[in-house]
């Protein structure tokens, strides 16, 4: 994560230690702050991903199936990284992060083209 260099106020030899003090005390109440905003958020996102629909379905499984199926039509075009992620689901790599190139493996596309109706069908 790449600090906001807009907000931050440089330590400069014209302040004095009790101005540093109240500035560091600043930052961190900041920095506490903004950590409890992230770990509520996560808490809330593996809520609702353990949740079911109406269905009875997961919606972790339902967010994982679009994932794989982006990651599917990202490779169609070309996406290394694409690539690289389905290689690691289907356990073809073991270590796929060093390979420079695209993997030379083979991807069937079946039509997914009712997908989104799929997964997001009311009922």
């Amino acid at each position: 994560m790449v600090a906001n260099e807009e907000n931050l106020i440089p330590f400069t030899s014209d302040q004095d230690r009790e101005e540093a003090k109240k500035n560091g005390r600043l930052g961190g109440i900041a920095s506490g702050k903004a950590r409890r905003e992230k770990a509520t958020m996560k808490k809330r996102l593996e809520e609702l991903l353990n949740s079911t629909d109406k269905k009875g379905r997961l919606y972790g499984d339902l967010v994982h199936l679009g994932l794989i199926a982006n990651a599917i039509d990202k490779s169609k075009g070309g996406n290394p990284e694409a690539y690289k992620t389905i290689a690691k689901l289907l356990g073809e790599m073991d270590n796929i992060d060093n390979v420079r190139e695209t993997p030379d493996i083979e991807i069937r596309i079946i039509d997914n083209s009712n997908l989104e109706k799929v997964m997001y069908e009311k009922n």
